[in-house]
C-alpha cells in the first residue's frame, strides 16, 4: 500500500504533535528499543525512527542477575511508544 502526499500529510495532522512513519506507520517494522553505547554508556535509546528519553543507572550483580533472568524466555515486542512533547529533562521534583 502507498501512500499519497495529501494521504500523508493528513496522516501526519492526526498523528501530531507525534509522527506518521510512512505506509504502516513506521518506516521500520521493529518491535524492540536500540540501544546505542559507546565504551559502556549509552548515548542513544531509539524506537524505530523516535530516539527516546532515557536515564542510564549503574546496577550491581545481583541486580543485573535478576534482569537477565526476568526477560528469559520472554518474546515480547513493542508497537508504539506514547509521550508528551516539551519535556527536555527530569523535573525539578526527581
Amino acid at each position: 500500500m502507498t501512500v499519497s502526499t495529501d494521504q500523508f500529510a493528513a496522516k501526519q495532522r492526526l498523528a501530531a504533535p507525534g509522527r506518521y512513519y510512512g505506509d504502516g506507520g513506521t518506516i521500520h517494522h521493529t518491535g524492540y528499543l536500540a540501544v546505542e553505547t559507546r565504551q559502556g554508556r549509552v548515548v542513544a535509546v531509539w524506537f524505530r525512527c523516535q530516539m527516546l528519553p532515557f536515564r542510564q543507572t549503574e546496577v550491581d550483580a545481583q541486580r543485573a542477575g535478576e534482569m537477565d533472568r526476568a526477560d528469559a524466555g520472554q518474546d515480547v515486542t513493542l508497537t508504539g511508544v506514547e509521550g508528551s512533547a516539551g519535556r527536555t529533562g527530569p523535573s525539578s521534583s526527581e
